[in-house]
């Protein structure tokens, strides 16, 4: 007799880009999953659901509470506006379903503290934060070169996010709610830096700055689309951060970690592919286009390991604690480049008022 094998029914909250390349790629990737239902209140989201998932028998629904009532419903991802991710975090655990939920989960880190208390108080349903860059397979090949001593102690983290310059609009309506340029981006590298230096690393002192170059819109809601973010921690670590929203080429994301006897480097030239021109202009290689391009795989890599760990009974491969560690710095970050001001912490990562 042949058994087939369980399948994980997932949903996923919200149909914008990141919403429709994580239904495609439960429909199509993760084989252990099954595309169980969409929700958006967007109507034409739906309109792209009924076009491109009701044909694969996905249920459609306009409204998250009758969603996550759905007989069958296990788990699911939430990419919906941000505003909207910690209740709809919240209302999952009260339901029992587990949830990837994409970053930020909030901008308030209290909210973070209690959607901690909440998991804790609930630990037989999975809740986990989507950094997908620690599942690109870059990435995880460095973390395993420092962990097995390639470059020594891990002591400096340098990291870059830059992104191509956007002059269609839509993009500053999206960072007006987006909890500023660190909260938004730059807390990617903060995780990035927590899986090298240590999760329980503390932060010391911290300091950031920017400036406007295009995007001047950004100075109503003081951020800025290009930064600078530098954090020291205790033990004698130092992060350093620098974003922009505004480059000319495509997306130029890169990582270094330099270590007491050597360092390990993640894409320091943006290639697109491994194709060159040269002629009378000189060298010519394509870059990067965008960040969905860049971590492509990764996205797949973070749905299956998500998948596994609930159907094995597993950790899941992301702490919730590591999420408020990194939103703490990153809103700490965000607060020095309002304020001008030096953030300290003391030796337990408090902020020193």
């Amino acid at each position: 007799m042949v058994t087939t094998p369980r399948k994980l029914n997932i949903g996923v909250v919200g149909l914008g880009r990141m919403g429709q390349r994580h239904a495609l790629n439960v429909l199509h990737y993760v084989p252990r999953a099954r595309l169980h239902s969409v929700c958006s209140v967007a109507p034409h989201e739906l309109q792209w659901a009924k076009d491109y998932l009701q044909p694969e028998g996905v249920k459609i629904f306009s409204e998250y509470d009758q969603m996550i009532r759905t007989p069958g419903l296990e788990a699911v991802v939430i990419a919906s506006p941000t505003a909207l991710h910690i209740d709809q975090t919240l209302v999952a655990i009260e339901h029992g379903i587990h949830a990837l939920c994409e970053k930020p989960v909030t901008t308030d880190l209290s909210l973070m503290r209690e959607l901690l208390e909440v998991a804790e108080r609930s630990p037989s349903t999975k809740v986990m934060v989507g950094f997908v860059r620690r599942f690109d397979e870059q990435y995880q090949a460095a973390l395993r070169k420092v962990q097995q001593g390639a470059i020594g102690d891990p002591i400096v983290v340098r990291s870059q996010g830059a992104e191509k310059l956007d002059k269609s609009g839509f993009f500053i309506e999206y960072a007006r709610q987006s909890g500023g340029i660190f909260v938004d981006t730059v807390v990617h590298d903060i995780d990035l830096t927590l899986s090298f230096l240590g999760e329980d690393i503390k932060p010391k002192a911290l300091w950031a700055t920017g400036l406007i170059s295009h995007h001047h819109e950004l100075k109503d809601c003081h951020d800025v689309d290009n930064a600078v973010g530098v954090v020291e921690f205790w033990g004698g670590k130092i992060a350093y951060y620098y974003h922009s929203r505004t480059t000319a080429h495509g997306y130029d994301n890169c990582t270094e970690i330099i270590g007491t006897e050597g360092k390990v480097s993640i894409n320091l030239v943006p290639h697109n592919n491994r194709v060159q021109i040269s002629n009378s202009s000189g060298i010519l290689q394509d870059a990067t286009p965008g960040w969905i391009d860049r971590y492509r795989e990764a996205f797949v890599a973070e749905l299956n390991q998500f998948t596994n760990s609930i159907l094995d009974g597993n950790e899941l491969p992301l702490r919730l604690k590591s999420a408020y560690s990194g939103l703490q710095i990153a809103l700490s970050l965000q607060e020095s480049l309002r304020t001008g001001c030096r953030i300290e912490f003391d030796e337990n990562g408090v902020p020193i008022e």
